[in-house]
Parts: structure tokens; sequence; C-alpha cells
């Protein structure tokens, strides 16, 4: 399998770039940066409310990004990104590829990218409220990851559909997958409608379920002694999304199902996620959703809600809410926070996003 991703990626490599090089580049620097004041309920060693200084209503980051025009079919490009957090100062490497693109042939790309399961972001109502609405546990993958040593291929767009298929080759010291990952999607714009589907394949996924779910037994490993134990998972996803945009509103449906296995045991996990926004103004939008998450006999109820105003093309303002209601016995945990010290827990924050 490793030796027909690398042929297809380097037949493909030659048939775009077989021309000489007349090139006019470019080099972009880009980013989107945020800040807001949280108040949290649950947290804390007291288990009573939390004020901090955070930012999860968008992905920080800053990118500098390239491209070359070969010739008026064929370009080049490259993408150097890192996470920036403002409350902190501090930075984590984020994508860094590079790639040839060709209207006839279709894109590709190689090095650390999103996987395609991060194509499902736009279909998930957490997407325009806050990270901390991300499908519990994010076993989906459906928030957006990115996956190491990897090569993707995107056909071009025809009569509104494009395919896609993603080889990773892991390796023990992977931060991201210790094993192979395989990928394929079909996807399609026309109008107002926009739908994807993907299949995708990630073995050797370092995950820690007490720390990330909030749970204290899977795979019939007991976590309650060490809820920062971290083991390796395989997770084989299918996921779908639907979304309508118009008239400034859109509506967005998205379905995923996750087998996993680590341990020598299988568990399953499904989430169904439905939101809308809609900008009443061309300043104010005001948006949220809903989404259930079941990982047997666990399960996750979440509710959020959103509402930004542009103070200009660049710079928003936003006030946001997110609750987590978990099952019965379970702890409430949203993404990259602690667990709660019950099974719900509310988060409020007001804040302000630049794009640049």
């Amino acid at each position: 399998m490793r030796k027909l991703a690398v042929a297809l990626a380097c037949a493909t490599m030659l048939a775009v770039c077989h021309l000489p090089a007349r090139a006019q580049s470019s080099v972009t620097l880009s980013g989107l940066l945020g800040s807001g004041v949280s108040y949290t309920t649950n947290a804390g060693p007291g288990g009573g409310g939390q004020f901090q200084l955070s930012g999860t209503h968008a992905v920080p980051f800053i990118a500098m990004s390239g491209k070359e025009a070969i010739n008026g079919d064929t370009a080049a490009f490259f993408r150097l990104s890192k996470y920036a957090f403002l409350d902190t100062g501090l930075s984590t490497p984020f994508e860094s590829y590079v790639g040839v693109s060709s209207n006839t042939f279709g894109t590709v790309s190689l090095g650390s990218m999103y996987d395609l399961l991060a194509d499902l972001v736009p279909f998930t109502s957490e997407r325009y409220t806050s990270l901390l609405a991300t499908h519990p546990g994010n076993l989906d993958r459906t928030v957006g990851n990115s996956l190491n040593s990897t090569v993707k291929y995107k056909s071009p767009a025809i009569g509104g559909l494009q395919f896609g298929a993603m080889y990773a080759f892991g390796n023990a010291s992977s931060t991201t997958n210790t094993g192979r990952a395989v990928g394929a999607e079909v996807s399609y714009s026309g109008g107002p409608v926009q739908g994807v589907i993907v299949l995708e394949s990630v073995n050797g996924v370092p995950y820690a379920p007490g720390q990330k779910l909030g749970i204290t037994r899977l795979y019939g490993i007991d976590f309650s002694g060490n809820p920062t134990a971290s083991i390796f998972q395989n997770q084989d996803t299918a996921s779908a999304g639907i979304a309508y945009a118009d008239h400034g509103w859109r509506v967005m449906a998205n379905y995923s199902y996750t087998r996993l296995s680590a341990a020598g045991a299988r568990e399953t996990a499904q989430s169904i996620d439905v939101g809308a926004y809609k900008y009443v103004t061309q300043q104010l939008r005001l948006g949220g959703g809903y989404s259930y998450t079941s990982l047997d006999p666990y399960k996750w109820d979440q509710f959020h809600a959103h509402l930004d105003y542009a103070l200009s093309k660049r710079t928003s303002l936003y006030v946001l809410g997110v609750l987590q209601v978990a099952g019965s016995g379970q702890l409430a945990v949203m993404r990259n926070q602690p667990p709660a010290t019950s099974s719900r827990q509310l988060v409020l924050e007001a804040g302000m996003t630049h794009l640049f």
C-alpha cells in the first residue's frame, strides 16, 4: 500500500510538472487570532465557577503560504503554519506541506496536514460557535486534525463533484498516528446545496480516554486510578455532512459512525449534529446547534449558541455559550479542558477575533 501511494504521488507530480517554469510567485502571511474571558461552572478542585482568559471561538493560527504559477494550468504551493495561543504566548505546529495543483489533473500535497475528515468541519455546527462544542472526545475527528507524513490527492471539480484520497505513513515516533492512515471522499457543491461523505481509517492514535471523555472504563481497562493514562487506538470512521446556504442562512447536519479498537477490544461511537446560523444584518450573525454522542454505555448531549458582531471586515466581537450534559456516572469534559466535577458543565465566553 505504501509503494502504491508513493507511486501515485510521484506519477501525478511528474504529470503536472513536465513543462518548463516561467513563474509568477507570491508569499502571504495570514492568520486568525482571538482571545476572550470565559466563565466555567463545575470547574477546579472545589467544583465551583472559574474565570479564565481563553479564546475558543476559532482556531488561532499564523501561517506563511506561497504559490508559484508554472503555466496557465499548473502551480506549485506551500504552507507553514502554527497554532498561536494568546493566553499563554505559546505556539505549536499546525500544518506544513508542499504540493502541485493542476486544473486538469487535480492537486497533490505532501507533508503534515489536515486529514480528509477535516472536510466535515463546515458541516458541524460547532465550527461556528466554539472548539468547546467539539463532539465529546473528538472520536470522529470532525473538528479538524492533522496527520504527519501524509500524501493527499484532490481531483478537479466536475459538475460540482470532487473526489479525494489520502495515505499517511505511520511511525513509532509520530505524535498523530503510529500506524498507517488511509481515506477516501466524495463531495458535491451546487448552488445552495453542499455535501460530503468521508471514509477514513487511522491506526495507532495516542489517546487518554479518562482525560478526554471523562469516563472510568473503556476497552475493559479501568482508568479511574490514572485518568491521564494513554493507549494507542485504531479509529475507522464513516461520516456524512449536508448543508444548505442561501439568503444569509446556513443550515447543516452531520452524522458519524466510528469503530474503535484497542487492547484486543472493540467499541462503537456515533454522533449526530444539527445546527444553523443567520446573518441578521451584514455585521450581526446569530447561530447555534445541538449534538448527541454515544459510546455504549456512555452518552453526551451538547447545546451551544453564539453571537458575532463585525466591527470591520477583519475584526469581530463575540459572545458564546456551550452546555454539555453527560450521562449518569460520567464527568462532563469539553475539548482541551480538564474533566468537570459533575456530569454537567456550562461555559460562557466573550471576546474578539482578528483575521489578517
